[in-house]
């Protein structure tokens, strides 16, 4: 895509970033009815993340910007461990583009970047997480080779349905 230009964040870019991470909440929100809600105390606490995250010294964040516009970003980090395999894990935290301009190359080019980071941390293994029912992000992340390893599943604690005895739980577990 010409004239497009990833660069890393600075804190200009704050109130832009800001408001595209809640733009990303509200896309997670619309794919899947049972994701998670941000109240109102959490929209408030979103620049501060942000704010940490433009500083964190095992993080960074990238903003794709097309004439002199910021119409997307990507924020990964690097955790580096002793008690499991592999030691250095890269973890791609947030990634939006603009509706607009999205399948034009600009989330693979945000992705390239930052892989760039994690190659320089030397990081063996990438990971991130995605909504289930967000059919773009499934989509996007298959076609660069990403592929599930792991299910998180979740249910409100009211809506349990517990064993009627505990032969019933014989038969899962």
């Amino acid at each position: 895509m010409s004239g497009l230009l990833i660069r890393k964040a600075v804190s200009s870019d704050v109130e832009k970033l800001v408001e595209l991470r809640l733009l990303l909440q509200q896309h997670g929100e619309d794919s899947n009815p049972s994701v998670w809600r941000i109240t109102e105390e959490g929209k408030a606490l979103v620049k501060q993340k942000v704010e940490n995250a433009l500083v964190g010294i095992n993080s960074k964040v990238l903003v794709a910007e097309m004439n002199g516009e910021v119409i997307g970003f990507i924020h990964g980090e690097v955790s580096r461990r002793t008690d499991y395999l592999p030691k250095s894990v890269g973890a791609i935290s947030t990634i939006y583009v603009v509706k607009k301009l999205r399948r034009k190359g600009v989330g693979a080019r945000l992705v390239n970047e930052l892989f760039e980071f994690f190659n320089s941390e030397r990081v063996e293994h990438v990971t991130l997480r995605y909504i289930v029912g967000n059919r773009a992000a499934e989509g996007f992340w298959k076609k660069l080779g990403f592929e599930p390893i792991i299910t998180t599943a979740g249910m409100r604690l009211n809506e349990l349905r517990a064993p009627s005895s505990v032969g019933d739980l014989k038969s899962v577990f």
